[in-house]
């Protein structure tokens, strides 16, 4: 088999791995959105959306272009693959953690027409959990490994925040979504994190070298920016009132999933 054939089958592979994780994807998503709005109510969860919509923006802007950029960073790389993954991983880091400062710092960008209560200022502190699983399953994707994706969005991700959801009911209303989002995005880490160490490996000797990776960030931002238009057509309705966004929240889930497909 020549090496064209093999990439093509990989592909092949890959394509049909994506398609089962959409419908494992949405097989978990409908029982959140069932939990959600049966036991938590249309206020709760409009809310909840709208900061999700904040976090997650914010999780995509601190990855800086480096999802789509980490692949070229490799492959013109002259350094151990680890070290460079490791180098977009600290970049990360420290972008999540201002995101993370100016949204505890400033809560009402997330909740603009309700009062913060319970731990809705600290749901930010996640953003650092998501851009690692991001950075970490783009790390991923350049070995061909479509699967660990598949099992951390697809899987583990969804069924954790629909389990969680229904768990913490039992304890707390007002904070049981936030709650079992951070599950959720914790366990969506754990389950990328995990592929990612058995891949790459930890890196030996590694020294940072950032600068290079903020300039391919940077030579990345119309990329990022094409990303960033795309996620914001379709979580446009934060700002509308809470009870239509609630509604709505549900009905974009479900688009934004066919829309993967």
């Amino acid at each position: 088999m020549t090496e064209a054939t093999q990439d093509i089958d990989t592909l092949a592979k890959g394509g049909r791995t994506n398609i089962a994780g959409f419908v494992l994807r949405l097989a978990a998503r409908i029982p959140f959105l069932f939990i959600a709005g049966r036991i938590y109510g249309p206020d709760l969860v409009g809310r909840f959306a709208i900061a999700v919509v904040v976090v997650e923006l914010a999780a995509l802007l601190a990855t800086l272009g480096l999802k789509r950029g980490l692949a070229q960073a490799l492959s013109s790389a002259d350094r151990p693959h680890a070290n460079v993954v490791w180098d977009a991983m600290a970049v990360a880091f420290v972008a999540s953690l201002i995101a993370s400062a100016v949204l505890c710092t400033f809560p009402q960008i997330m909740y603009p027409n309700s009062a913060i209560t319970g731990l809705d200022r600290f749901l930010p502190l996640i953003i650092v959990a998501i851009a690692w699983s991001d950075v970490s399953l783009a790390a991923l994707a350049y070995r061909l490994n479509v699967k660990a994706a598949v099992t951390a969005r697809a899987v583990v991700e969804p069924w954790t925040i629909s389990i969680a959801a229904w768990a913490f009911s039992y304890f707390t209303i007002r904070d049981g979504l936030v709650l079992s989002y951070v599950a959720s995005m914790t366990a969506a880490l754990i389950a990328s994190l995990v592929p990612f160490l058995r891949s790459y490996g930890v890196p030996r000797g590694w020294k940072p070298q950032l600068r290079p990776l903020y300039t391919l960030a940077r030579a990345n931002v119309p990329l990022a920016g094409a990303d960033i238009l795309e996620w914001g057509s379709r979580n446009v309705d934060r700002f509308l009132p809470l009870i239509i966004v609630a509604i709505a929240w549900s009905d974009v889930s479900l688009a934004a999933l066919a829309y993967r497909l």
